[in-house]
């Protein structure tokens, strides 16, 4: 987390005040039941997963105070459903690159569609801005 946090403090200097960011990211939600927690993390450590911090927190601990969240869990929840039926569709030439290869990242994918449905992954876009000069 100190790394994305660094990252964001980072961007926040370098945006003149009243600029913006913006970036979308994949995170698991504040207030999982221990349970829950295990669930995720049973789907391994894909990279571009935040845990640890929810994203608004990370954001307010960089000093930005106004920013917005835009959830995009519902779009997320399509184009991952879409890439694991295409992979479906087109199996036997995927499975080409290793049959052991393909039933894993097939099952680590309906794996994650459980989790998104189930609320404990959620993607969202972050839009924040650096306070203009003379806002506190």
């Amino acid at each position: 987390m100190r790394a994305k946090l660094s990252v964001l403090r980072a961007c926040r200097r370098l945006l003149r005040p009243g600029g913006r960011l913006a970036f979308y990211t994949i995170f698991i939600p504040a207030g999982l039941s221990e349970a829950e927690f295990r669930r995720v993390q049973s789907l391994g450590d894909p990279p571009e997963v935040v845990a640890g911090a929810v994203p608004s927190e990370l954001l307010r601990s960089a000093g930005f105070g106004d920013f917005e969240e835009i959830d995009v869990t519902d779009e997320y929840l399509r184009t991952a459903g879409g890439w694991y039926e295409a992979r479906e569709r087109h199996a036997s030439e995927l499975r080409l690159q290793g049959e052991a290869e393909f039933a894993e990242s097939q099952a680590n994918s309906k794996k994650r569609l459980g989790l998104i449905r189930a609320g404990l992954l959620r993607r969202s876009l972050f839009v924040a801005q650096r306070r203009p000069l003379g806002r506190a």
